[in-house]
């Protein structure tokens, strides 16, 4: 969920309450119904866009994300080259 700075003030004036801010978690709800995927599958970001130098904070938050995502990716193939062992198994 990107844009987190345009969706809440606080989270605007400090990136690092986009976990605490209510108007966030209401947004990621609000996703995660209209899309159908898990709350714990939406990562709140703000994306670069007019920036001229880096910022950690921001920096954190897609790092965070994308450490998510791989972890998220990495549990579905080993979930699904175990099922594929265990039904090669009995054949």
């Amino acid at each position: 969920m990107t844009r987190v700075d345009e969706a809440c003030p606080l989270v605007q004036d400090d990136l690092r309450k986009v976990y605490t801010s209510k108007m966030i978690k209401e947004k990621m709800k609000e996703c995660s119904n209209r899309l159908g995927v898990p709350m714990n599958n939406i990562f709140p970001v703000k994306n670069y866009h007019e920036e001229v130098d880096t910022d950690d904070d921001l920096d954190f938050l897609i790092l965070k994300a994308l450490d998510q995502i791989v972890n998220i990716a990495d549990d579905a193939l080993v979930k699904k080259l175990s099922e594929q062992n265990t039904h090669e198994e009995y054949e």
